[in-house]
């Protein structure tokens, strides 16, 4: 009999644990990509350190594979696909930052928390192409670029663009910054089979106890 209660006990027990994990609520992942979620882009100036960001441009936009996200942010075209970002001046205009203030340039929000958190974002155009347009921005680097969990900060503070090139500077065809945002990944999410898990363990815990009745029903014999 003690080890009939003991078999049964440990029968419950399993059949319970896998019912409350088969049960338990599932947390989905924040989506890894810029497509069809929506985000802040912010063009702006900061004195750096803790001086608060003030924006000159800033709309909400929503990720897309097909199109343009924002055409005309300070000049910039916003552009994202998948984990990519993509920022092209639009030449209409020269410019050159002297390095003041300490930072000028974009801040892309997950203003929503529609996605996963930011772990990082990478320049992935510094190989320069010849007589191609989409070259990296003349001035501008990697250190140029800071995160946080919901924001990415691209700085353009010493970036320029001329038209026609010049004694050491002025490439017409760097006009371009891609970037590949890190996001952070979630752990697998189980999605057991709720109602076969517990089919299953009171199908064992029934077997048990058939099987105990026989045996009674031999000994009475």
């Amino acid at each position: 009999m003690n080890r009939f209660k003991k078999r049964l006990r440990l029968a419950v027990a399993s059949s319970v644990a896998g019912s409350l994990l088969a049960l338990a609520p599932v947390t989905h992942a924040a989506p890894n990509t810029f497509d069809d979620n929506t985000f802040g882009v912010a063009y702006g100036v900061s004195n750096g350190g803790s001086n608060p960001f003030f924006p000159i441009f800033q709309a909400d936009a929503t990720g897309s594979a097909s199109s343009v996200e924002v055409a005309n942010a300070s000049g910039w075209t916003v552009d994202t696909m998948g984990n990519t970002l993509s920022l092209t001046w639009n030449k209409a205009a020269e410019f050159m930052n002297s390095g003041s203030p300490a930072f000028i340039g974009f801040k892309i929000t997950d203003t929503g928390n529609h996605l996963a958190d930011f772990l990082g974002a990478s320049v992935t155009n510094t190989t320069y192409t010849p007589s191609t347009y989409g070259n990296l921005v003349e001035g501008f680097d990697q250190a140029h670029v800071t995160f946080d969990a919901n924001n990415i900060y691209v700085n353009l503070n010493t970036a320029m663009w001329h038209a026609a090139p010049m004694a050491s500077m002025g490439d017409p065809l760097r006009d371009h910054i891609a970037l590949s945002v890190n996001f952070q990944s979630a752990p697998p999410i189980p999605e057991p089979e709720t109602y076969a898990m517990l089919l299953a363990g009171l199908g064992l815990m029934g077997a048990i106890v058939r099987r105990h009745q026989r045996s009674l029903g031999n000994h009475g014999e």
